[in-house]
């Protein structure tokens, strides 16, 4: 009979999560892991079998409950404009948004790593795809809807829409100050208030 784990796999992730979301996967050591996981480095091997197994694990996870909580929304059949002004408002809070000092676990790996992906798995490259197929969806709702005009290139929004939701993670991340936030979500709000008033000219 094997011996039973002294330790939960998915709190291990959960734990991993916030570390790698902290620190990026280089600056998190096996010391640091071992240390706030509670499990020795040999724990961890055995589970996971090296540290990016278990980075790719903590990406899996964040991808699963994070991006499906802050984009999800975006992604149900009847999402539009209210939908994307909902999105950009919660991460405008500047120092009340849970990304504040954080970021995005997927985007700080994106910035730490650029195009590599060591695991194969295009974990950044799908979290792109999946954003802007979010924002695909509501712009191209809101045009079904007459909220916005069928002139209105919906992928070309869409991606706009993805690199500056990115762009207020890497600012967040960064704790910049709150008028350069606020300013920004301003005028991405513009930009979709523009859109509107196109449609009634």
């Amino acid at each position: 009979m094997g011996r039973k784990k002294g330790y939960d796999r998915d709190e291990l992730i959960d734990k991993a999560v916030e570390l790698f979301r902290d620190n990026g996967y280089a600056n998190t050591s096996a010391e640091i892991l071992s240390a706030n996981l509670g499990v020795n480095r040999y724990g961890i091997y055995s589970e996971f079998g090296n540290k990016q197994g278990l980075f790719d694990a903590a990406l899996e996870r964040y991808e699963s409950q994070n991006v499906e909580r802050n984009f999800g929304p975006l992604e149900k059949p009847d999402a539009s404009i209210n939908e994307i002004k909902a999105l950009l408002e919660f991460f405008g809070l500047a120092d009340a948004s849970p990304a504040f000092g954080r970021g995005c676990l997927l985007c700080n790996t994106a910035v730490e790593l650029g195009p590599k992906d060591p695991s194969g798995e295009q974990f950044v490259q799908r979290y792109f795809e999946r954003i802007s197929n979010a924002f695909h969806a509501a712009f191209s709702n809101a045009v079904s809807q007459g909220l916005i005009t069928d002139s209105v290139n919906v992928q070309k929004e869409a991606d706009f829409f993805t690199a500056a939701v990115l762009g207020l993670f890497v600012m967040l991340r960064a704790k910049a100050p709150k008028r350069v936030i606020k300013h920004a979500v301003d005028s991405a709000n513009d930009h979709l208030d523009l859109l509107t008033r196109i449609r009634d000219e």
